[in-house]
């Protein structure tokens, strides 16, 4: 692992388009998790807004997110394909080559492994020509994969190269699955890991747990579960994952703050991470310029 290995979700900061791949790049990080919204948002239109994350120099982590994809029948399903490969066009559009797949929670979904499978098999290999992977991820209430087990499960069924997992470590955190779960895991199997952390011990209700996945995550090493993150990265490490570590991370202080100072916190996560964590050096572009700041 090295700083490399690390990159923001433009979603923790403040900002245009532009602004925030500016202060992500400034930080230090290679790389960057691209929300659909970013791109088709943007003021000038969605050809400028992919055009502005090909130009920051930026590697694009991946693009987010598809849902409710799975488990449809008829009209519905169709028009999911239809989204799907919209959302694909614009995935390659920014230069990314991994789309990020949250599991279904539609009350209208079919919950079936092997129907899970076989619609996730066709959204990889409608992506193939494309050159981008499917990431998928299961999701707190899913009706199709609400858990890590459950969605390899489904990979398995698949078996399709350019599909693999996607691993939240707060819907870990939430539910405090055991994560002897993760040494079960497969490496090559999982495409993406995001890291994010929150402030209390544990969460009372399903609305609190909305709330706080949504505006009050924080950047691992500052919530209540470093040693429970701690452990995760350390056991994906073992395990042999050599892919990306994205900070998934949606607060809204942090959307209150000046984008370079938010950037800066998770500029101090990856370090913690990397350095104590893993207890490995980091190799930063002039970092010790940054911690003087």
């Amino acid at each position: 692992m090295n700083f490399a290995d690390f990159g923001m979700d433009t979603a923790s900061l403040a900002g245009t388009l532009e602004r925030r791949l500016e202060v992500i790049a400034a930080a230090g990080f290679g790389q960057v998790m691209i929300s659909a919204a970013d791109v088709v948002g943007h003021p000038d239109g969605s050809a400028a807004g992919a055009r502005a994350v090909r130009d920051s120099g930026l590697r694009v982590t991946g693009f987010e997110a598809l849902r409710d994809f799975e488990g449809l029948d008829g009209q519905l399903h169709r028009y999911k394909v239809d989204v799907a490969k919209s959302m694909l066009t614009v995935c390659g559009d920014v230069g990314g080559d991994l789309l990020l797949v949250e599991a279904t929670t539609s009350t209208h979904a079919v919950s079936d492994v092997e129907r899970t499978a076989s619609d996730l098999n066709k959204l990889a290999l409608l992506a193939i020509p494309l050159g981008i992977r499917i990431a998928y991820k299961p999701r707190l209430g899913s009706r199709t994969a609400a858990d890590l087990a459950t969605a390899s499960d489904i990979m398995s069924h698949a078996a399709c190269p350019n599909l693999g997992l996607a691993i939240d470590s707060f819907d870990l955190l939430v539910t405090r699955t055991d994560l002897e779960e993760v040494d079960a895991l497969d490496p090559q199997q999982i495409f993406l890991v995001q890291l994010s952390d929150f402030m209390w011990n544990a969460i009372r209700s399903t609305a609190e747990q909305q709330a706080t996945a949504t505006h009050f995550r924080v950047f691992p090493g500052e919530g209540a579960h470093s040693e429970a993150l701690a452990s995760l990265v350390t056991r994906l490490d073992k395990l042999g994952y050599d892919g990306d570590y994205s900070f998934d991370v949606y607060n809204d202080d942090y959307l209150q703050m000046p984008a370079a100072d938010v950037a800066e916190r998770a500029r101090r996560s990856s370090e913690w991470l990397g350095e104590t964590v893993l207890r490995r050096a980091l190799p930063v572009p002039n970092v010790e310029r940054m911690r003087q700041r």
